[in-house]
């Protein structure tokens, strides 16, 4: 058993990270299954951009929180979770377009 490498007086992230993490996994449910949705019924060489956005925007997000500097336990995690949740609020935001933008553009 490894002992914790964090002073005992120092925040542990962890139980923040894995709530931000369950936050953002629920927040990407819709954009995941609409794309997916999508490409079933139109395939993938016409959708290829959505779908492109939908894998790289959290794969950047968790990149970009991983340079976060969180002092603590579970810091790094915490800004990978962080990264993934604002990813997830803006794909979700890029849902609210692409329907916005199939309702008024028939």
């Amino acid at each position: 058993m490894i002992a914790d490498s964090a002073e005992p007086d120092q925040l542990s992230y962890r139980p923040a990270a894995a709530a931000v993490l369950l936050l953002s996994a629920a927040l990407m449910i819709m954009p995941v299954r609409r794309v997916v949705i999508e490409v079933n019924e139109y395939g993938l060489q016409e959708l290829r951009v959505p779908a492109l956005i939908l894998v790289g925007l959290p794969v950047f997000g968790a990149l970009m929180g991983a340079f976060l500097r969180f002092r603590g336990s579970g810091g790094r995690f915490f800004g990978i979770a962080l990264g993934i949740l604002i990813a997830s609020v803006i794909l979700m935001a890029l849902l609210a377009c692409w329907y916005y933008y199939s309702i008024t553009h028939f």
